[in-house]
């Protein structure tokens, strides 16, 4: 009976995905060179109807890949369905961790490399005469924390004006109390968090400089999320710790809930429905058009 009903769903969910695959053509300039470090590659997705345009918005999206693998490609079926709505779209790689890297390649690098994406889009943008003045970071699993960490804690270094965030299944909270240890914070921070920095404190607050929920406040930009169910990969504590924030701080967002999915998202096509028309209304609200 689960496999007739997976089956069904996700035919139901394809079915949705191809409507919403129907629009605007669009132009690919790939592999832009954003930075100097290997992976610092941004491919951008421009609709023919921009160039018409007197403004324009952007969605940067942002892959997934626990922080160590993963590539921009991922993120190209959300980039071309934004795109044939008539939104710029662009999809980024950034370095990579690994236990070789520990200490040189942290969040902070990553999200450096997203100030640096925006960059090279705002002189794309001047170079095409496309006058993109807002810009939506958007990411999946570990995109989804780097595109809230850096939109959270980094919003006035954008040289494009941030408009809003729409992630999916991102890590919202490095805590202990979320991951049952401070390893991640760890990996993502480049410091070796020992007993001594747990009992004194000092570890509670090396998590937070890579938690995004240490930087909501009452300013911070709109949001979407959406979250699973059965995620066995970032678990409820993520969905329940931002959730709170946001409401704690009085900021507007938009929550996404997938009851029957895991970290995929596949088996909730009227959740994906319910997303994307967020994602949608947000562009419209946000963006202007």
């Amino acid at each position: 009976m689960q496999t007739m009903l997976a089956m069904w769903l996700s035919l139901i969910l394809a079915f949705t995905s191809v409507f919403g695959l129907v629009g605007d053509k669009y132009e690919v300039y790939e592999n832009i060179r954003y930075g100097e470090a290997e992976r610092d590659l941004v491919t951008i997705y421009v609709p023919e109807t921009a160039y018409e345009n007197d403004h324009n918005g952007c969605i940067l999206y942002i892959h997934g890949g626990s922080w160590q693998g993963g590539e921009k490609e991922d993120m190209a079926p959300h980039c071309k369905k934004l795109a044939m709505k008539g939104y710029i779209t662009a999809t980024m790689s950034y370095s990579l961790y690994s236990d070789e890297v520990f200490g040189e390649v942290t969040a902070f690098t990553m999200i450096d490399e997203i100030d640096k994406c925006i960059d090279a889009i705002k002189s794309f943008s001047d170079e095409h005469k496309l006058n993109i003045t807002k810009l939506a970071t958007s990411g999946y699993s570990a995109g989804g924390h780097l595109s809230m960490l850096y939109s959270y804690s980094r919003p006035q270094d954008s040289s494009i004006e941030l408009a809003f965030t729409a992630n999916r299944v991102g890590p919202s909270d490095m805590g202990a109390d979320v991951w049952g240890s401070y390893s991640l914070a760890s990996m993502l921070s480049g410091v070796k968090i020992t007993d001594e920095m747990v009992e004194s404190g000092e570890a509670e607050r090396i998590a937070d400089s890579v938690s995004p929920v240490a930087f909501v406040n009452e300013k911070t930009m709109p949001s979407i999320f959406a979250y699973a169910g059965n995620d066995i990969l970032v678990g409820k504590g993520n969905r329940d710790s931002i959730q709170k924030t946001f409401e704690n701080n009085g900021t507007p967002y938009e929550y996404i809930f997938f009851p029957l999915s895991g970290h995929g998202l596949l088996l909730d096509p009227i959740s994906e429905i319910q997303y994307y028309k967020a994602l949608y209304s947000y562009c419209e609200t946000y963006f202007g058009y």
